[in-house]
């Protein structure tokens, strides 16, 4: 009876040692590799010991034809960078998307944690404009960097990959899509 106790046990520990967590590598526009875990067939959130990439979105304006992104981060521990940088790291260069400073005053995540919403400004949809060339490529991911920049002076930075897929939203819009020369491409980021 103990052997097969001891089997059983062996078993189930041999099992869950082999249910290893899956994971993906993605590469930036200019090589930076990065692993993320795999979540229900999706990037995970890229996670540090102070803080979580946690959403990363973007919405459309199919009349003013352009797109705004939108960021959410968890901050652990009660401690909160004083600025935060995100880029968009698709595809080369980096495109800056937004920088902002961390606000005082920020909603509550559960203990000892705090959430911090942010959006870039508006971004023409077009070809050729900077900010949205990751929509017309052929990736199936979207990367990002976040760069927080703490009170001590110390930074870290979280690689998150999203994806997406706009060759139907693309095919919908058509010849609505301005064609724009990269010379003469302006952004709200980069006036």
């Amino acid at each position: 009876m103990r052997g097969t106790i001891l089997l059983a046990m062996a078993l189930a520990l041999g099992a869950t040692g082999a249910a290893a967590a899956e994971e993906r590598e993605f590469t930036a526009g200019d090589g930076t590799r990065f692993v993320l875990p795999v979540v229900d067939g999706l990037p995970g959130r890229a996670e540090s010991d102070r803080a979580v990439f946690e959403k990363a979105g973007f919405d459309t304006d199919t009349t003013a034809l352009t797109l705004t992104d939108r960021f959410s981060f968890v901050f652990k521990g009660g401690e909160r960078p004083l600025r935060l940088r995100v880029e968009d790291v698709t595809l080369v260069p980096p495109m800056l998307l937004v920088e902002a400073a961390v606000p005082g005053d920020l909603a509550d995540a559960g203990f000892r944690r705090s959430r911090f919403e942010l959006s870039a400004p508006p971004c023409p949809i077009a070809r050729g404009e900077s900010c949205s060339a990751w929509m017309f490529g052929p990736q199936e991911f979207r990367l990002y960097r976040a760069t927080l920049i703490y009170a001590d002076g110390s930074t870290e930075t979280l690689l998150q990959a999203e994806p997406f897929a706009m060759a139907g939203f693309i095919a919908r819009l058509g010849d609505r899509i301005p064609t724009r020369p990269p010379e003469a491409a302006q952004t709200a980021q980069n006036p």
